[in-house]
């Protein structure tokens, strides 16, 4: 086997990378947070060999490579490796500090050393790299899951979508993928909480204890939005008939599937032209998906594919700007409506969910560039989103009781009643109860 000079070299650069993640992983896991904070700015802000000087000539070896790309991948694995530890013990307050040190002066000085200088530089570019601003989004909330103080940008409060850019991506470190399935999942399940404490405080008698908070941007309509999704007959069977509708197409060709998909989506609006105008568009796209198939038997790789492919031009297309259907969805019907169609794409298979969030990822931060006031709709259908991914796809039941009867007799099978109920709903007759659900232990 022959080693060239360029192996030697990039196995060099990995030695010392190495040895730098393994520091980290010592001090974090033996040493305060503090002790870890004073450790990572003398390292990576000033270069300097008292805190060890093994380490410092593995880092100082990274930058004599001017490898900026190797440098900044060490620089955020390290950041990372700090913010998974801390998560597990409980000490996300630290994550600000560790944020903190990027504002330090000394970045922006000029030393006198062409290795300070060029660490400095760096630095400085990383500031300004989405990776910077990604690292950001852990700092949002603290150990107790509050909000923290006043967003910069309201889309700071979806963050868990955010996040998913960086645990679907396979080139980002294992930890950062880790440290953003950890704080995705805990700002799900601090919705999850705070959605359940609102919901059920809705039309009980007033007390003196302090208001939930509303978690939303609905205000108390946000009852009405659970509301209707709860009663509502052809939202409430979501579950059901997707799983009828999975049963259903056994056997079938992947052709015969696209006209069952479409009819299973129904897009059957208030507005039949534009009913129309969603079906046109969309028909035409999804049957030259994969027609060379069309003969074939449906697989599961297929339904996925397709609903992958529906939920992308329902939302966000692949030149980075929302669809033209996602625009007569939000703006010219119900939002809820674009809603329930994510919902039923999702509730065909599980694995889709990670490309859902990544499409509402993309849609947030389009829109993010705008003011709150300027994105109220889009706002609203995010919210809506969360709510019924919350109700449908988490393990917190919500059942609505109405505690004021019915004037007159309906039968659940009356679909044109239900509607009539649901337009005239008075949220003080109605209490919103949440429990968990019971999780089978094989």
């Amino acid at each position: 086997m022959f080693w060239s000079a360029d192996r030697i070299y990039s196995q060099g650069i990995e030695q010392a990378q190495q040895r730098v993640y393994e520091f980290f992983l010592e001090v974090v896991r033996h040493k305060s947070p503090e002790e870890a904070l004073v450790n990572f700015e003398e390292l990576f802000i000033n270069l300097n060999s008292v805190v060890n000087p093994e380490i410092c000539r593995a880092l100082d070896q990274i930058i004599t490579a001017y490898n900026a790309k190797e440098f900044f991948y060490t620089l955020r694995r390290c950041c990372y490796i700090l913010i998974n530890n801390w998560t597990v013990k409980n000490n996300r307050d630290c994550i600000q500090s560790l944020i903190n040190i990027f504002n330090h002066p000394s970045i922006h000085k000029k030393p006198a050393s062409l290795k300070l200088k060029t660490l400095r530089v760096w630095l400085q570019l990383f500031i300004k790299s989405d990776d910077f601003q990604s690292l950001k989004l852990f700092a949002l909330i603290n150990g107790e899951g509050n909000h923290g103080e006043k967003e910069q940008n309201w889309g700071d409060r979806f963050a868990s979508y955010l996040l998913a850019y960086q645990y679907t991506n396979p080139a980002s470190p294992l930890e950062q993928r880790q440290a953003a399935i950890l704080l995705s999942q805990k700002m799900k399940s601090q919705f999850k909480l705070d959605l359940a404490m609102y919901t059920a405080r809705l039309g009980a008698r007033p007390s003196t204890q302090k208001q939930q908070p509303n978690p939303t941007s609905l205000s108390e309509n946000v009852i009405s939005v659970v509301t209707l999704m709860l009663s509502k007959k052809s939202v409430l069977n979501c579950k059901d008939s997707a799983s009828a509708f999975l049963k259903n197409i056994e056997g079938l060709s992947y052709q015969e599937f696209k006209f069952a998909l479409l009819k299973y989506l129904d897009f059957s609006i208030t507005d039949a032209e534009i009913s129309e105008t969603i079906q046109a568009k969309l028909s035409q796209g999804l049957f030259e998906l994969k027609a060379n198939r069309h003969d074939y038997p449906v697989t599961t790789s297929l339904v996925i594919k397709t609903a992958k492919y529906i939920l992308g031009e329902i939302t966000f297309s692949d030149r980075e700007q929302p669809t033209e259907l996602f625009h007569i969805l939000l703006h010219h019907t119900n939002p809820i409506n674009l809603v329930v169609l994510l919902l039923k794409l999702l509730l065909l298979n599980e694995s889709i969910r990670p490309h859902l969030e990544l499409r509402v990822a993309a849609i947030i931060k389009y829109y993010s560039q705008y003011s709150a006031s300027k994105c109220k709709t889009v706002i609203a259908f995010i919210d809506m989103l969360n709510i019924a991914l919350t109700i449908y796809v988490s393990d917190t039941r919500y059942n609505i009781v109405r505690m004021v009867p019915y004037e007159s007799n309906t039968t659940d099978e009356d679909d044109t009643q239900t509607d009539l109920q649901i337009s005239k709903f008075e949220r003080k007759e109605y209490r919103i109860f949440s429990q968990s659900r019971k999780v089978s232990v094989i």
